[in-house]
């Protein structure tokens, strides 16, 4: 049986709402074993953003809200001054876009920090900056093996507490190929 260990091909088409996982072996500091969910996707670009990489309350300065201070994600490397949120709950004001069912991405920022005072279940995750890519650079991207594609997944995920070794846990829930794959050393040399 050949086994192509190095193709993560998939009949997965990226879309708004996809997940991505970057690939075992990627060597961009920026997206080494990185969970981004995708906003966006069309013909002039993508954008999304990293939900495993939680910033230090510690180095954020000049930041009033301390309710949210424990909850701002790395979102990428583009415009690091950029705040943006996912929540779970349509505020339906014009700032509020639909990414996929019970996903939703901005909003007005006063109404989804009283809902987070006032609401246990409301669900949400903050972002500094934020992840991008031209026009056909992500498919370019994907057909290079460079990212994992899921477009079905449980979307309360998308809010847990994320951390180093959420990229592993996770992908271990696809397949027998990902249970390999998300056990692959960050550092090949230490194999």
């Amino acid at each position: 049986m050949a086994f192509d260990y190095f193709n993560y091909k998939s009949n997965n088409k990226v879309q708004k709402g996809s997940i991505l996982f970057s690939q075992p072996l990627m060597r961009d500091k920026n997206f080494s074993r990185s969970v981004i969910l995708i906003c966006e996707h069309n013909n002039e670009g993508s954008f999304g953003y990293k939900l495993n990489n939680k910033i230090d309350p510690g180095i954020i300065k000049n930041f009033d809200d301390k309710n949210i201070l424990g909850s701002i994600y790395d979102g990428g490397p583009v415009d690091l001054s950029y705040l943006n949120f996912i929540h779970n709950h349509n505020f339906a004001s014009e700032n509020c876009m639909q990414i996929k069912e019970n996903i939703f991405l901005g909003g007005d920022y006063k109404l989804v920090t009283d809902r987070i005072k006032l609401d246990k279940k409301f669900k949400y995750k903050f972002f500094l900056g934020y992840s991008g890519w031209d026009a056909g650079q992500l498919e370019d991207e994907i057909n290079n093996n460079s990212w994992i594609v899921f477009n079905e997944y449980d979307t309360n995920f998308l809010f847990k507490h994320s951390n180093d070794i959420f990229w592993s846990k996770f992908l271990k829930k696809f397949g027998e190929k990902n249970k390999l794959f998300s056990n692959y050393p960050c550092d090949p040399s230490l194999n």
